[in-house]
C-alpha cells in the first residue's frame, strides 16, 4: 500500500551527512590550521610538520582495506562509534606532546583511523543498502556533510585558538567529536532497510527478499575470488590511478590551504576563510555531482572532475596574491566537492555491489598511498624552493594520464545490482 510517510533512508542521509561534517571539519579541514601552530610552537621547518599528512595518508591507504571489510562484516554503526572513539582520543593526546612527534605520531597513527571510517567508508557503503534508484543522489547529498564541516569547524576553531591556544582547542576537537558522533549513530544509524522492515528506495519489502537471496548466492561463490577477479580489471586500475592523481592534489591543496594564504601575509582567521570557502563552493557542486552520476555515465563525470582539477592547479601556480589563491580555491573546490558523491557511486557503477566495502577498501589502499607523498613533497619542495610552484606543474602532468585513458573504462550494465 502506498505511503505518505518519509523513507527513513533519508534519516539516515542526514545522519550520515552529520557524521561526515563531524569527521572531515576535524580532519581534512583543520590540519593545516593546526600545521602553522605545530609548526610555529615547535620551531620546526615546514617539511616536518608534513610528515603528519604524508603518514595520514599512507596509514588511511594501508587501513582501508581491513575497515571497508569490516564494514562489510560488522554493524557499521558500531565501527562508526569505535572509529570516533579513537580519532577523538588522538585528538586529546596530541594535545599534550611535548614535541613535535607526539603531533606528527598522533595524526599519522590514530587520525586515519576515523578519518578513513568517517570521511571516505561508512557513509557510501551504508547508503548503497538504502537506495538503489537515488543511490547517487543520497550519496552526494551525505557527502555535503564533507563540506559543511569544512564550512563551519575552521573558523569556529580558528577564533577559539585565538581566544586560548592550540592545545585547548585540540581537546575541544576531540571531546565534542566523539560525543556529536556516538550520539547520531546510537539513535540514527540503522545497517540495512531490512532492520525496520522496509526494502531500498522504500519499496516493497518483497525485493528485498529477492536482494538477500542473491547476496547469499553471491556470498556463497566467495568473496576472496571474486575481489581477486576485480583486481585483474582495467575498471579498477584506470580508476584507482585516476582517484590517486585527485588525492594527492587535495591532499595537496587541504593541507597547505590555509598556509598559502599566511605565506603571504594573510592573517590566520583570513587563511581560514580560505577554507571555508572551499567548503561553500563544495556543498554547491556536491550533490550536483550526485545527482549526475545517477543520471550520466560515470566516465564523463570522471573527466569533468579531472579536467577542473588540472584547470585549478594551473591558477595555484601563478597566484600570487590573497585574490588569485581565493579564484583557484573556488575553481578546485568545483571538483573537490563532486569527488566524495563520484567516488561512491563510481564503486556501485563499476563493481558488484555485494563487494562494495571491500573494492571501495581495496581501491582506497592504492589511492591513498599513492597520493600519501605528496604532503612531504609539498612541504620539501616549499623549504628548497620558497614556492609549490613546480608541484603544481608536476600534478597537473601526472593527472592528464588517466584523463586520456578514461574511455577504456567499461560501466556494468545497466539494471545489474
Amino acid at each position: 500500500m502506498p505511503t505518505t510517510r518519509l523513507f527513513y533512508g533519508w534519516w539516515v542521509v542526514l545522519a550520515c551527512l552529520l557524521i561526515q561534517a563531524v569527521g572531515a571539519g576535524c580532519t581534512m579541514y583543520l590540519f593545516s590550521l593546526f600545521a602553522g601552530e605545530v609548526e610555529r610552537s615547535f620551531e620546526v621547518s615546514r617539511a616536518t610538520v608534513m610528515i603528519a599528512a604524508t603518514g595520514h595518508g599512507f596509514a588511511t591507504g594501508l587501513l582501508a582495506p581491513k575497515l571497508g571489510a569490516l564494514l562489510d562484516r560488522h554493524s557499521i554503526r558500531s565501527v562508526v562509534i569505535g572509529s570516533a572513539l579513537i580519532m577523538g582520543s588522538a585528538f586529546v593526546l596530541m594535545s599534550v606532546t611535548p614535541n613535535v612527534w607526539g603531533f606528527v605520531g598522533g595524526y599519522a597513527l590514530l587520525i586515519p583511523i576515523g578519518s578513513a571510517v568517517l570521511t571516505m567508508l561508512f557513509s557510501p557503503l551504508l547508503l548503497s543498502r538504502w537506495f538503489v534508484r537515488n543511490r547517487g543522489l543520497a550519496i552526494g547529498i551525505a557527502a555535503l556533510g564533507t563540506q559543511f564541516g569544512g564550512l563551519v569547524i575552521p573558523p569556529l576553531v580558528a577564533l577559539l585558538i585565538e581566544a586560548t591556544d592550540w592545545r585547548i582547542a585540540m581537546r575541544v576537537v576531540g571531546i565534542g567529536s566523539l560525543l556529536l558522533i556516538a550520539i547520531l549513530a546510537r539513535w540514527v544509524l540503522l545497517d540495512r532497510p531490512s532492520d525496520r522492515g522496509l526494502a531500498p528506495d522504500g519499496e516493497e519489502p518483497a525485493s528485498a527478499d529477492q536482494a538477500r537471496d542473491r547476496e547469499a548466492a553471491r556470498k556463497a561463490a566467495g568473496a576472496d575470488s571474486a575481489m581477486a577477479q576485480v583486481l585483474r580489471t582495467r575498471n579498477f586500475w584506470i580508476a584507482a590511478f585516476g582517484m590517486s592523481t585527485l588525492i594527492a592534489t587535495y591532499s595537496v591543496l587541504l593541507s597547505n590551504l590555509a598556509l598559502f594564504a599566511t605565506d603571504i601575509g594573510s592573517p590566520r582567521e583570513q587563511a581560514a576563510l580560505l577554507i571555508s570557502l572551499f567548503a561553500i563552493v563544495g556543498m554547491v557542486s556536491s550533490p550536483i555531482a550526485g545527482r549526475l552520476c545517477d543520471l550520466m555515465d560515470i566516465r564523463w563525470i570522471f573527466a569533468g572532475i579531472l579536467a577542473v582539477s588540472i584547470v585549478a592547479l594551473g591558477v595555484f601556480a601563478s597566484a600570487d596574491s590573497y585574490r588569485g589563491l581565493a579564484v583557484a580555491t573556488v575553481i578546485v573546490a568545483f571538483s573537490g566537492g563532486a569527488i566524495s558523491p563520484f567516488y561512491g557511486a563510481m564503486i556501485a557503477r563499476l563493481f558488484d555491489l555485494d563487494l562494495y566495502g571491500r573494492v571501495l577498501g581495496t581501491m582506497s589502499l592504492f589511492v591513498f598511498t599513492a597520493g600519501a607523498a605528496a604532503p612531504f613533497a609539498s612541504g620539501w619542495i616549499f623549504d628548497v624552493m620558497g614556492s609549490y610552484r613546480m608541484l603544481f606543474i608536476g600534478l597537473m602532468g601526472v593527472m592528464l594520464v588517466p584523463l586520456v585513458c578514461i574511455p577504456l573504462i567499461r560501466p556494468r550494465a545497466t539494471g545489474e545490482r
